[in-house]
């Protein structure tokens, strides 16, 4: 929606806010969406300077007339990222204040058979990163592009599945299952700005371990069981196998997911363990992941690749 409100998108413009009050009285619908807009701004800004506190200080041109002219930046960047609304925050806000209701409100666990065509991503609730630039990650190469269904899904990701599941003694199908959940079946992976794909399938979080490439993106996590919408930085990988590799050191470096290990044998006994040591906050993370290795589909393609040498893909 354009608006006339602060038209010349300058974080120093002050006289925005005495428009912004103005046409409020007017049009409140346009007057709501610029102060969602200036909010995610603001959120973006306070994300910036956090990014920047984390760097090593040092140089010559370090000093506090950098640092000023450098936040100046960071200000005008968030505003500009923040008209562009990928982040999302903003679109929320004037869902949540103007009273819209949102798109998608039906939750596919509660369905007595779950619809695997319907399965959507549950945690990030935005698929494109707020970084603007890319790692330099060559993906002229992969073997995989993208997923036309659930099933090409499994099919192209079950020999790679069955090499890393064996790594941990648990059926390829719980990978798959896993990975269908958090990405949506391949639909909703998290990408970079200029649609560079993570490649993450199992949204591990970058956490201070992390010293590879990330996205931050808008998540969806549960607090005392209520919904709550975070800001997240998620690894980044340069090809799916990557990320099955990591998934399985993740899992093996942790004290906190050895009882999950030592349950490998348990389909969904693996999956409850993971769920009770903290892997994700979804109070129906489980019984989601559950339903979906019940379907009759990973036993298909289990038949399909039964006998046939699982060469790895990169």
């Amino acid at each position: 929606m354009t608006s006339a409100v602060n038209p010349s998108g300058i974080y120093t413009d002050t006289g925005a806010l005495k428009s912004l009050k103005a046409q409020a009285g007017k049009d409140s619908a346009a007057a709501l969406e610029q102060t969602a807009e200036q909010f995610e701004s603001l959120f973006l800004h306070m994300m910036l300077k956090s990014m920047r506190s984390t760097t090593m200080d040092g140089g010559f041109m370090d000093n506090e007339h950098s640092r000023f002219y450098q936040d100046m930046f960071d200000q005008q960047i968030a505003v500009e990222l923040a008209k562009k609304r990928q982040a999302g925050i903003a679109d929320m806000l004037v869902q949540q204040l103007g009273g819209a209701q949102t798109a998608n409100t039906h939750d596919p666990s509660g369905d007595a058979k779950l619809d695997l065509d319907r399965l959507r991503v549950y945690r990030p609730i935005a698929s494109s990163a707020i970084e603007a630039f890319a790692p330099a990650h060559d993906t002229s190469q992969e073997s995989i592009k993208g997923f036309d269904s659930p099933e090409d899904f499994v099919e192209k990701l079950w020999p790679l599945a069955q090499k890393y599941a064996a790594e941990l003694g648990v059926e390829p199908k719980v990978l798959l299952a896993q990975a269908a959940l958090e990405t949506g079946w391949g639909q909703h992976t998290i990408r970079y700005s200029n649609d560079v794909p993570t490649h993450n399938l199992f949204n591990i979080k970058a956490d201070s371990r992390w010293e590879g490439p990330r996205a931050v993106v808008p998540t969806l996590e549960y607090e005392r069981g209520n919904p709550v919408r975070q800001l997240a930085a998620f690894r980044s990988y340069p090809d799916f196998e990557a990320s099955f590799k990591d998934y399985v050191d993740f899992l093996k470096s942790s004290e906190r997911y050895q009882g999950a290990l030592e349950n490998a044998a348990d389909s969904s006994a693996f999956v409850q363990a993971l769920h009770r040591a903290g892997y994700a906050t979804d109070p129906k993370y489980s019984l989601k992941i559950n339903r979906i290795m019940d379907g009759d589909m990973f036993d298909q393609v289990a038949l399909k690749f039964k006998g046939s040498a699982a060469a790895p893909l990169t």
